[in-house]
């Protein structure tokens, strides 16, 4: 990711108070705030996962990747641990663990599921 541009004229972006008075249409921050904001979690996600972030954004960017189905491993499990509305109170190789065996977990139950139908 790389410099942020902040906007050329800060009358245009609705920074600076405006001459409206009816309270609706007034915000307290600049519309492009919220994007930046954005920028910076996703950016501080995406180094949370280290070398898996890493590849994810060169797959992506680079790689020329535009579909989750066609992304490697490493990066689909950096992805799913930049989602979501907050960012994760665990570690990235712990997520990684816990997800490892909630699968394994998940698949001993599925096994064991299809040999009693058998039965």
């Amino acid at each position: 990711m790389g410099k942020c541009d902040w906007p050329p004229d800060p009358h245009l972006s609705g920074y600076t108070e405006s001459e409206n008075t009816g309270g609706s249409n007034h915000s307290y921050c600049a519309g492009f705030e919220k994007a930046v904001d954005i920028r910076a979690e996703v950016q501080t996600r995406l180094n949370a996962t280290g070398k898996a972030g890493r590849n994810l954004v060169w797959e992506v960017q680079t790689g020329g990747v535009e579909d989750y189905r066609f992304l490697s491993p490493v990066s689909k499990q950096a992805l799913n641990y930049c989602s979501g509305w907050r960012r994760r109170q665990i570690s990235f190789p712990k997520w990684c663990y816990e997800q490892d065996k909630r699968r394994i977990i998940s698949s001993g139950r599925e096994q064991n599921g299809n040999i009693r139908n058998l039965h």
